[in-house]
């Protein structure tokens, strides 16, 4: 079964809409408070509803999971299994909303025999505590750990980070082992996100940001196959660090941009193209497709 149809986008992007103005403000609050500490608080804009059940995708029946990270608070999860030795995917979203605006890709996974698990940062939707930084690292990584051993192994495990999911995803794999890593509409640095909101200001004022989801840096140290997904016209990350992202990589990358999609529409504009890239991608690098030289 692939993704659902055009009209069961439309709210969901709606909903999406928000996170991009949210991003817009948060760079213009950077540039004035100058502080990594205080950045945090305009990074994260968590949906605080509750998402509700694990729905049915693709014919799946979810299941709510429950996680600790350690030291860390309780974060909750989507599990959708594809079947008994599928391989899956870690979708790590964007820095708004929550899991319940995600399901289309869920869904596209699903039906292509792809198991998923969806994570909702600490703070977001039924997660407890506050979002930061390391904190969303902590529970990327926690999800991992749950994923790799629902699927057995790491070979069998791709994590697809989606804006700024793409830069905790990066973060998390940089000393992980995974099959492999899907970049989607990501941002290189959040340093460089301010100087590309605001190339009127002098470059000092975003140089106390260096390091901060540095997503440039975590791939020049990755190894294994990735792909980086971007829109022609995103304008909110710029369509060049995404070329940059891939451009980086020391190992095997892919290159797929989306002619003419934005930032919050590239699933409508991508359609049935931008779905079978993912699965095509996923079961290459876990060794299960059978024309790997396609």
């Amino acid at each position: 079964m692939g993704p659902p149809g055009p009209g069961s986008f439309s709210g969901i992007l709606r909903r999406m809409a928000g996170g991009a103005v949210a991003l817009l403000v948060l760079l213009g609050a950077l540039s004035m408070v100058l502080s990594p500490s205080l950045a945090e608080h305009f990074v994260f804009f968590p949906g605080r509803t509750d998402p509700g059940p694990a729905p049915l995708l693709a014919g799946v029946e979810g299941k709510d999971i429950l996680l600790t990270p350690p030291g860390g608070p309780t974060i909750h999860g989507w599990w959708h299994e594809a079947g008994q030795g599928a391989p899956a995917v870690l979708l790590l979203h964007g820095n708004a909303g929550t899991i319940a605006e995600r399901t289309p890709l869920a869904q596209a996974y699903l039906g292509r025999g792809i198991s998923t698990f969806m994570l909702d940062y600490r703070g977001y939707g039924r997660s407890e505590g506050s979002p930061s930084e390391e904190g969303v690292y902590e529970d990327a990584e926690t999800a991992l750990d749950f994923v790799v051993a629902r699927a057995g192994s790491p070979e069998r495990v791709v994590v697809h980070g989606r804006s700024l999911g793409g830069s905790v995803a990066a973060q998390v794999v940089r000393r992980r082992e995974v099959a492999g890593l899907i970049l989607d509409s990501t941002f290189t640095s959040l340093d460089q996100m301010g100087r590309a909101a605001y190339p009127f200001l002098p470059g000092f004022v975003f140089r106390r940001l260096r390091g901060h989801f540095d997503t440039l840096g975590a791939v020049r140290e990755i190894r294994f196959p990735l792909l980086v997904i971007h829109g022609t016209e995103d304008r909110l990350v710029p369509f060049g660090m995404g070329l940059d992202l891939f451009e980086s990589a020391p190992g095997s990358s892919e290159w797929h941009p989306v002619e003419g999609a934005g930032h919050n529409d590239l699933l409508l504009v991508g359609g049935e193209d931008y779905f079978d890239r993912l699965g095509r991608f996923v079961t290459r690098v876990v060794g299960d497709d059978p024309h790997p030289d396609r």
